[in-house]
């Protein structure tokens, strides 16, 4: 089956990718894979012997993957998009996202945190960089935030363009994000805080704010907050303007 290019499929080939992928998953006890695309990383947590549920949007994969997993009675098939998929429970969820909505992806499963306590992706190398960038570095960005502020974030390797079919023309990583112990106390608000303090991330905090604010931080730009001092100034000056 040919690779649908308006999906962003690229299909993983590397048996040995998807093995260290599903040993980080060993100890779940529901699984959610999204996008199976043609079973790779689904043959092996098959193997796990996990109840899993496995999120394919494409029809065609669908077929293909139902083949798979013929006789099985832990893996179960859904078709949808991950970037809108809602858990009922709580699961580790995992995949091979396509490079062209994997933000969009952990988006909706980061703001679902309270059903997710791990996390396992493939990404584009630049979108693993980014998740993982700390304050002040060059990718760190409101993305960057969002995905740290329930998570703990790991890039654990590289993958190189021969281990998928076709070869994608970047390298991918793979990120873990593990669920904080102690999750920040924020609301909605605090998303609209965010998405105006990066609306012009070179900017300065204060051109972007345009509340009361100390000098140091008024003349930083966002990328040089930490995600606490982010919160505070959410709580302490946005809130009360």
């Amino acid at each position: 089956m040919e690779a649908k290019k308006q999906l962003g499929q690229h299909f993983l080939i590397n048996e040995g990718v998807a093995l260290k992928i599903t040993e980080r998953l060993k100890l779940a006890d529901l699984i959610v894979e999204i996008g199976g695309g043609k079973g790779a990383l689904t043959e092996k947590l098959k193997e796990l012997g996990k109840k899993t549920v496995v999120v394919e949007l494409d029809k065609d994969l669908l077929t293909t993957l139902k083949d798979k997993i013929s006789g099985e009675d832990n893996i179960f098939l859904v078709r949808g998009d991950g970037r809108f998929f809602k858990l009922k429970k709580s699961a580790w969820v995992c995949g091979n996202l396509p490079y062209n909505v994997s933000k969009a992806i952990i988006k909706n499963f980061v703001f679902q945190n309270e059903f997710v306590e791990k996390m396992v992706f493939m990404v584009q190398k630049e979108v693993a960089e980014t998740i993982c960038a700390k304050t002040a570095q060059k990718r760190f960005s409101k993305f960057s935030v969002l995905c740290q502020l329930f998570y703990d974030v790991e890039k654990l390797f590289l993958v190189k363009p021969g281990s998928f079919l076709p070869q994608p023309k970047v390298d991918s990583a793979v990120v873990e994000f593990r669920r904080k112990k102690n999750l920040p106390n924020i609301d909605k608000g605090f998303f609209s805080f965010l998405n105006q303090l990066f609306f012009f991330p070179r900017k300065t905090v204060k051109n972007n704010l345009r509340i009361p604010l100390d000098e140091e931080v008024a003349r930083k730009r966002p990328s040089d907050l930490t995600i606490e001092e982010m919160i505070m100034i959410w709580r302490e000056k946005w809130q009360n303007s």
